[in-house]
């Protein structure tokens, strides 16, 4: 054998070797990479954390740097939830205070008004009655909001839960015309959901006419549900879009009655069901959009 073609068998043998170990090092990277998504997708479904990799390969910085910054969200979430359950027992602290004062001045009201009513203990009981109801409505909105309720996430048909709410809105509001479009399937909490779209609903309809128009469209996509409710009642102010999920918010237009709590508690719903939510103006009224994403949702964020 001449030493050209000895040459040429070595060349070739090495070619075959580096063509080896490159595919090794490829499928061991793609196990690897395969293993990181995996680790990932635990940490954001269950909130197992990547474990931190002793080894001293290329892969291996990757994988501390996953494991960093998992460390660091949860540190930021713990701080986050700390500051929320100190703010909700500042509320709550708040709330229970004013119930014994408020509990007194009513029945000091109601005694008058049953001695020698006049038209200002009528509206002074009316007024009492308002604050009570604040009070309650912002102790309600904090609890949602410093995770003191537990939710049951289960299958629901979403139409269902609209077509019931709507049957009690035809009772408050028989003269507005209900319109449901669409179906989709979702896991969450049924009760929960039900306040929350009822605020929406019962906003739309505060804010038409006699015999306003409300549509709700329900639509399914791979990834999410979206909820949209929609009015003919000519919108918001450009200025309140912004802060019409914020608690004590009350529009332009706003009804004397409305406490500004009502969109912020469904924002709160919303959000422990893992969704976004928003306004914007049409040419006819507001719409409220809820998206949903469609995941297992046993980890409220």
């Amino acid at each position: 054998m001449s030493p050209l073609e000895i040459c040429l068998i070595i060349s070739v043998c090495l070619l075959f070797l580096f063509v080896l170990i490159l595919s090794i090092l490829l499928i061991n990277n793609k196990i690897k990479v395969k293993k990181l998504t995996e680790s990932i997708n635990n940490y954001l479904e269950k909130g197992e954390l990547t474990k931190f990799s002793t080894k001293d390969d290329s892969f291996s910085p990757l994988q501390n740097a996953v494991c960093d910054l998992e460390n660091a969200i949860e540190v930021q979430k713990r701080n986050t939830e700390l500051e929320t359950k100190k703010n909700s027992d500042f509320i709550a602290d708040i709330s229970h205070q004013l119930k014994t004062p408020i509990a007194g001045l009513r029945l000091y009201i109601e005694m008058d008004n049953a001695q020698k009513p006049t038209e200002h203990t009528e509206k002074e009981l009316q007024l009492v009655e308002k604050t009570e109801e604040l009070v309650a409505k912002l102790l309600h909105l904090e609890k949602i909001k410093s995770d003191a309720y537990t939710m049951n996430f289960q299958l629901y048909s979403v139409e269902e839960i609209v077509n019931s709410i709507m049957l009690d809105m035809k009772h408050i509001f028989p003269e507005k015309q209900f319109t449901v479009i669409g179906k989709s399937k979702m896991r969450c909490d049924k009760e929960w959901l039900t306040e929350a779209w009822g605020n929406v609903i019962k906003n739309a309809c505060e804010h038409t006419d006699e015999k306003g128009e409300i549509k709700i469209t329900i639509e399914e996509n791979e990834r999410s549900t979206i909820v949209t409710v929609s009015d003919n009642g000519g919108g918001v102010d450009k200025d309140d879009i912004g802060k019409l999920f914020k608690r004590f918010h009350r529009t332009k237009n706003a009804k004397p009655q409305s406490a500004g709590i009502g969109l912020a508690i469904t924002k709160a719903i919303v959000e422990k069901h893992h969704g976004t939510i928003s306004a914007v103006n049409t040419a006819t009224g507001l719409d409220i959009i809820m998206c949903f994403p469609h995941i297992d949702g046993y980890q409220a964020i």
